[in-house]
Order: structure tokens, then sequence, then C-alpha cells
């Protein structure tokens, strides 16, 4: 772990995270029930103490990904001085001529037509983008997180699971590819837009991130953010070390709940 010392600024957002997560841990294991399927082969196997355990550290899966990590991001954003909102919902929409021509460059992609090269797609997209007409929804109108910063540059994020599959990863190329449409044709006060795909963590870690489908699919370097990246392009400075050890320090504090709780399932 890095032993950088941190200043006063970079140390109230830690304590900001850590009662985040203490806070999420607490009621996930207040509400948590065991939601194991009868198994029972695997049960004689590893035994009923495991297979909870199991079934926890599953769930906490689910948590981070559906709640702390867009609370971290905004926290973190937020504390640094840009504008973050999660879950936001896009009050624009495009023009059916922009949307066909967003899905034949998608088609051009997956057929290898064209180079999988973000900054002349998106430059492409930036020429034709115009905006939709009434009050239409989009159907990607749901952003995980939506940044602005004080130079009114605009980012879309995804934040995703680090080992989609194909077919999820040709899906999320488009939306990014239509957000980026979405912002030329209408936030035409911003200075930049972009859209790109965003990781917690890196399974592959000490070693280069290498799943095939997010590597056939996007352009890893300008349309994914994976662990370090990520969250050290959002707070300004190296925070992922630190973010470690605020999962340590709240998961020792919290061990007894947990070993109490599986007591009482």
């Amino acid at each position: 772990m890095s032993k950088k010392k941190i200043n006063k600024q970079q140390a109230k957002i830690l304590i900001e995270l850590k009662k985040i997560l203490s806070n999420t841990l607490d009621k996930k294991i207040e509400k948590y029930s065991a939601e194991t399927e009868y198994n029972p082969f695997i049960r004689a196997i590893a035994g009923e103490k495991r297979q909870l355990e199991a079934s926890f550290v599953h769930s906490l899966y689910t948590t981070l990904g559906m709640s702390v990590w867009e609370q971290f991001t905004k926290c973190i954003g937020d504390s640094v001085g840009l504008k973050v909102t999660k879950q936001y919902k896009i009050p624009y929409s495009i023009s059916l001529q922009t949307d066909t021509k967003v899905n034949q460059l998608h088609q051009n992609l997956e057929r290898k037509k064209i180079n999988n090269n973000t900054i002349e797609i998106n430059n492409q997209i930036k020429e034709f983008a115009q905006p939709g007409t009434g009050n239409i929804e989009d159907e990607d109108k749901i952003v995980d997180i939506f940044i602005e910063d004080s130079e009114k540059n605009l980012t879309f994020i995804d934040i995703t699971s680090p080992k989609p599959n194909i077919k999820e990863c040709k899906a999320m190329k488009l939306k990014l590819m239509r957000w980026i449409a979405i912002g030329h044709a209408n936030y035409t006060e911003a200075k930049s837009i972009k859209a790109i795909l965003c990781m917690p963590f890196n399974p592959y870690y000490p070693k280069e991130y290498n799943h095939f489908p997010v590597k056939k699919v996007f352009d890893i370097q300008n349309d994914v953010k994976i662990q370090n990246e990520f969250w050290d392009s959002i707070a300004g400075f190296e925070i992922f070390e630190n973010l470690i050890k605020v999962f340590e320090k709240v998961g020792k504090s919290k061990i007894k709940k947990i070993e109490q709780k599986f007591k009482d399932l």
C-alpha cells in the first residue's frame, strides 16, 4: 500500500466514504436474510455455514454494484468541486435520423468496416447529431453518474461489473455512442462531452485487465476506466489505495456483527 501523506481535504473525503460504507453495511446486515437456493450437494461438500457465507458475499457484490460505487463517486466528486448526479435522467432525446446514423456506425464497428477509434467516431457523431422534437424520452435516458465540471466539461458514466459478456458489451458500446449524440445535440454550452464505461476494480490485478469481450468491443484507451484510473480521475489525486484501507477498517469493525448474523440465520 502507498504511504503517501494525505492532506486535510483528502482525509475528510475518506471519513465521509467510511460513513457511507459503514451505514450501507449496517443496513445490509440488519435486513439480510439467506437467499441461497436449496442445493444439498454444495451443502454436503462445503457445509451450511460456508454456503450461508457465500450467499452473503454474493449479496455484498450486488449491494456494492447497486449502491456504494455510485455513492462513493458522488461523494468524491462533490468534495473536489465537481457537480455529480447519480441516476441522472437525461431530459433530451435525438432525432430519428441521428439515431439511425448512430446505429449504422455501431453496425459498421461490429462488422469491422471502420476502425474502433472512439475519438474519430465521436467527432463523426458530433457532426450529424441533432436533437429530437417533442417530449419523447430517450431509451437510454438513465445515466449511472453524470458529471459537470467548472469549465462545462460533461461526462456520462456507466458503472459496470468488470466481466460483462459480449452481448452486454455491445449494448453498452451503443449506449455510450448514443450519449455522445445526445450530448452534442442538446448540451450546446458544453466545452467537451465524454461517455465512458467505468469498472471499480480490475479482477486480473496485478496483471493487466484482459477480459476478452471488453477488449473486443471497446476502444480501451478512450472508452474504459478501470480501478485506479477510474477513482483517481474522479478525485484528482491517488485515492484508490486509500479506498481499500477504508474497506479494510470498516470490514474489521463489522466482522462481529456479520458473525452474529450468521448465528441468527
